[in-house]
């Protein structure tokens, strides 16, 4: 398995810097991916010896990827296979699970194969292919004749699910215990009829992205591989992402296509920008400076601050096309997240947070929102969104003000 060098051209990092990318861009960072998910996979190799059988799995994993090189990388690129590997480097996942790696690779090249796996809350889990509800340790075999545990045919067998649109299809992955890296969030399983209702959502979706948003939907296409569902503690839709499931995408039940699209929008920003940094550094080290972020209640160091900017660079982009639709929401949000991506801009480009690589990527970013600011928006919505930006820094300096005092011991009131 050759790990290759990467760079980033030239023209896909001044392309990525204005807010877009498209497929050329997504293919140079799909590429560096790929490499650092094989990257990992020797890490975990190399620093668990003690885990044979693990060595053994990568043994078969080999073998089986001279002869099926595209299922295996099928399952090598999986973004839960590179957050389990990150996690096994980290401390917190269990190397053994490369039998499962190295199983799900043969399902889906058609090879039988048989190697040990566990249980994990219940279920047996192959990434990227299915599982199915137990308790304990197999001698898991896959192949023609179906999946088998201790050599009886698995009960319950449950495929991940695959929903698509137009060409377009993603896996909605509600099983694999490392389908999401923060352990904090709510993981729920989807029934079938909620199945059928992000299926229509992404209908939804993939026609408005296709009538008006076309880089985005390129790039979405060519990089979005995984939905997790994720549970909505409230009632505003929650979505994520995570440097260490590239290609993944966490997010609650969307209401309708044009959350959704607006989802794809802000979260491919944030899945390009944690692609693009693992390449070239755009951040020096922390030095303890923070920020304000328009859109966060916290301050931002300044790596947190670039990557919010970003996404609300593709949140801008996304409302200043909806416009022509006359949506009702279009107006505001389009003229507050212009300002607010633009006033994160020059906050970085006046901080000393950025690389020489961070400051022209920021100011290609900052060019783009700069034209923006001087595209006319409706005296309504404008009044509308200065009041909302306003009310957004009070609140912010009263919170943080207060968690200044409270840190030092300080009676808030």
């Amino acid at each position: 398995m050759s790990i290759l060098p990467h760079r980033i051209s030239d023209a896909a990092f001044a392309a990525l810097a204005s807010g877009g990318g498209g497929a050329p861009a997504m293919n140079e960072l799909r590429a560096a991916q790929f490499s650092r998910h094989l990257m990992l996979l020797r890490g975990v190799v190399e620093a668990f010896p003690e885990a044979r059988v693990a060595a053994e799995a990568f043994a078969v994993l080999a073998g089986l990827q001279r002869d099926a090189p595209d299922a295996v990388e099928a399952v090598l690129r999986y973004p839960a296979v590179g957050a389990w590997a990150a996690g096994c480097l980290r401390g917190t996942a269990d190397p053994a699970r490369l039998t499962a790696v190295t199983l799900a690779a043969a399902c889906l090249a058609g090879r039988e194969c048989t190697l040990p796996v566990s249980s994990h809350r219940g279920w047996v889990t192959l990434p990227s292919v299915g599982g199915f509800p137990a308790t304990g340790d197999f001698e898991l075999t896959v192949g023609p004749g179906g999946v088998r545990a201790d050599g009886r045919p698995v009960e319950g067998w449950r495929p991940l699910a695959r929903i698509g649109a137009r060409g377009y299809s993603v896996t909605v992955d509600d099983l694999d215990p490392h389908r999401w890296p923060d352990e904090g969030v709510d993981l729920p399983r989807l029934d079938e009829p909620e199945r059928a209702a992000w299926q229509t959502r992404l209908g939804e979706a993939w026609d408005v992205l296709t009538e008006r948003h076309w880089t985005v939907r390129d790039e979405v296409a060519a990089t979005v591989s995984v939905l997790t569902p994720l549970g909505a503690p409230g009632d505003r839709p929650q979505s994520e992402s995570s440097r260490e499931a590239f290609g993944a995408i966490a997010l609650s039940a969307p209401p309708d296509g044009v959350s959704l699209a607006e989802t794809f929008a802000h979260e491919t920003q944030h899945v390009k920008l944690y692609a693009l940094m693992d390449v070239v550094p755009l951040t020096l080290p922390d030095a303890g400076d923070l920020y304000y972020a328009p859109w966060r209640p916290d301050p931002r160091p300044a790596r947190g601050l670039l990557n919010g900017a970003y996404a609300y660079l593709g949140v801008t982009g996304f409302w200043r096309r909806e416009r022509a639709t006359g949506h009702p929401r279009a107006e505001f949000e389009f003229a507050q997240w212009r300002s607010a991506a633009y006033e994160a801009t020059q906050a970085l480009l006046a901080g000393r947070g950025l690389t020489d690589e961070g400051r022209r990527f920021t100011e290609g970013m900052a060019r783009t929102l700069g034209t923006w600011a001087g595209e006319p928006v409706g005296a309504a919505a404008l009044d509308e969104a200065r009041r909302a930006q306003s009310r957004r820094r009070r609140a912010w300096e009263e919170r943080n003000e207060m968690s200044s005092r409270v840190a030092e011991g300080r009676s808030p009131y």
